[in-house]
């Protein structure tokens, strides 16, 4: 019994530790790791900063998620920073996660960059009913390849290091690998795959993400995603549309369970630089 309740938790929270905050990625069925994008690329990989042209504020939004990120880098920057706050909500966990990204200058083709995050776990209910609150410490690192001006390849580990806290392992973030491809061709569409590891680098339950974005004009671009995750035995279908405009972006994402109709997501981002 206690087995299958630890599989139960793991797998009821483990779309949330898959699924991105952000809109743009979650509408091309989160796919992301290694296509630059200045509304939510931070997020999935700490090394993006160094390709952020300017300082920017985000706002990621959905119904239990949120999340906001301050990008530094702008001439006056010793080197690229960003400040990140995420907060996510489950029926099991609340998640807090106040981060700080780095990044190294860009050496040729490769760029490298981690994230130093104070995680708050919260929410859960001891046999007393009195909340009960878990802190931990978290590292990333992520790199970026830039293969030519059209093809860039990123790759991900999350949880590479991190402090040890009484809560059990499966309601904690989960040690994970990803790698993303990310192909844009004559600046009228791009293509995005990524390949996720399972919880705990599990190579058995990967999770595979397509996308692609067809931009109709200067400003305004459509996206399309399919993700199939074998850890939750799930598929999910993804559309979106975004506004990338000289003052500030705002993007629509919607994501929907294949099996399951209840199952949707909306997102929305809003990103402005200063």
């Amino acid at each position: 019994m206690k087995n299958i309740f630890a599989t139960l938790i793991s797998l009821l929270i483990s779309f949330q530790v898959f699924a991105n905050i952000g809109a743009v990625s979650n509408a091309t069925g989160g796919s992301g790791r290694g296509a630059v994008d200045t509304t939510d690329g931070i997020l999935l990989n700490p090394a993006f900063l160094v390709d952020f042209p300017s300082k920017f504020l985000t706002v990621n939004y959905s119904q239990d998620d949120y999340a906001i990120t301050v990008v530094d880098n702008g001439r006056e920057s010793f080197f690229p920073a960003a400040l990140e706050y995420i907060q996510t909500k489950s029926d099991l966990i609340d998640t807090r996660k106040i981060g700080l990204a780095l990044a190294l200058p860009r050496w040729k083709i490769l760029t490298i960059g981690t994230t130093v995050s104070l995680v708050e776990y919260s929410d859960i209910q001891n046999n007393t009913g009195a909340e009960t609150k878990y802190r931990q410490g978290v590292a990333d690192l992520g790199l970026t390849v830039a293969l030519s001006k059209d093809f860039g390849f990123g790759l991900v580990a999350n949880k590479i290091s991190s402090t040890h806290t009484k809560l059990p392992a499966a309601l904690e973030l989960q040690k994970t690998v990803g790698a993303g491809l990310s192909y844009t061709y004559a600046n009228f569409s791009r293509l995005r795959f990524d390949i996720m590891s399972g919880p705990e680098i599990k190579t058995d339950e990967l999770i595979y993400m397509y996308g692609v974005e067809n931009f109709i004009n200067e400003w305004l671009v459509i996206r399309f995603g399919y993700q199939n995750n074998r850890v939750t035995a799930q598929d999910y279908l993804t559309g979106g549309i975004g506004f990338d405009g000289p003052q500030f972006s705002l993007h629509y994402a919607y994501v929907g369970n294949t099996d399951d109709q209840s199952d949707q997501k909306h997102l929305f981002d809003l990103s402005i630089p200063f």
